[in-house]
């Protein structure tokens, strides 16, 4: 029986972190596969911010089985506490022997210290295979990271003329139902949704994310100088499943700013307006 090698562990390794995207809020997406003998004995993701990470799920499906294995991971493995203890420690105490990691954190708390720490304890690590598809997974999470600004995407469509919406001021199905179908994706892996007022007000839109799989929501954020919402307008609503935030300016109608509050507190107390 001919064995798989390293990079098409590697590339087990990203599907796994690929199948989290949109799941780990501001924490990158990771995978990971441990390799013993030429047998995957384990396999995990990261999937949720605070929950085990990636690492930590394949050790735990790996059981003694993780002693002397070597450990495919297409993030360089944490060395420091935050929600959860350092991955790098718990390859250590479970005895992996070898680490083939597709890249380092940007993460000035880690950047190199969780590969530094695992050859301190004498496992062969091997550092860049496939790293190229690895930092394109988490380029919303290194933008950030390092220049601490938002990773933002424009979505738009547009009609054969280059018109936003045909003449009769329809713009909901100039696109097709892939790319409708695709919207969601983006909307699931983004942790805001941004729209002017004009927007809501003429499409009234949910700016949900929806689909097959039960979805992380985005913050919906509405620029609104004004405050000419709708009180009535579908953003408003579910605030405690997908809050809303209005942005106005000081040029906003004093008259309409206890109108909103009453209409906000009744959807909920999670609600926002921002200067």
């Amino acid at each position: 029986m001919q064995l798989l090698n390293d990079e098409a562990y590697m590339r087990l390794a990203l599907q796994m972190a690929e199948s989290a995207r949109g799941q780990t809020g501001i924490n990158p997406v990771v995978g990971c596969v441990l390799v013993k003998e030429g047998r995957i004995v384990g396999m995990g993701a990261h999937l949720q911010r605070g929950h085990g990470h990636a690492e930590v799920l394949a050790l735990q499906m790996a059981g003694d089985d993780a002693k002397g294995s070597t450990a495919y991971v297409t993030l360089e493995p944490c060395s420091h506490f935050g929600k959860t203890p350092p991955c790098s420690d718990r390859l250590i105490e479970a005895g992996v022997v070898r680490a083939v990691i597709a890249g380092t954190d940007p993460n000035p708390l880690v950047a190199g210290t969780g590969v530094s720490k695992l050859r301190a304890h004498g496992i062969d690590v091997t550092v860049g295979l496939l790293a190229e598809e690895a930092t394109l997974m988490n380029e919303a999470f290194n933008k950030f990271i390092v220049t601490r600004m938002p990773f933002v995407t424009l979505k738009t469509a547009n009609t054969l003329d280059g018109r936003i919406a045909s003449r009769t001021g329809d713009s909901r199905w100039i696109t097709s139902p892939a790319s409708r179908a695709f919207v969601h994706t983006l909307r699931h892996r983004h942790q805001g949704i941004m729209v002017g007022v004009d927007t809501v007000i003429a499409d009234d839109p949910l700016l949900s994310a929806r689909g097959d799989v039960p979805a992380v929501q985005p913050v919906r954020i509405v620029a609104d100088s004004r405050l000419r919402v709708p009180l009535g307008a579908r953003v408003l609503q579910e605030q405690d499943r997908q809050p809303t935030i209005l942005l106005a300016s000081a040029q906003r109608p004093q008259s309409g700013v206890p109108r909103w509050k009453r209409a906000a507190s009744r959807s909920s107390p999670a609600a926002t307006a921002r200067r």
